[in-house]
């Protein structure tokens, strides 16, 4: 799994099944809000994010590798 924000990768890992405390029929995908159980004890659920602003989310499992499409044109238009 790879975690990008503003198209630069800050963390990467594998990314594994929780087979311990969980939901029973698992959490989903939450953005900006945490409604199950916590997953660390540095905070408790229900939790929100607080100050940001989130602007965009992007979830691919298509297996292929993120690619900025802004950075490869400019990559583009150097070359001519």
């Amino acid at each position: 799994m790879n975690l990008y924000i503003d198209d630069q990768e800050v963390a990467s890992g594998d990314m594994r099944a929780q087979s311990g405390k969980f939901t029973l029929s698992g959490d989903g995908l939450c953005i900006g809000y945490d409604s199950g159980d916590a997953v660390s004890q540095l905070y408790s659920t229900p939790g929100e994010f607080e100050g940001g602003t989130i602007q965009k989310v992007a979830v691919s499992v298509s297996g292929d590798s993120y690619e900025s499409l802004e950075a490869a044109a400019k990559r583009m238009l150097k070359r001519q």
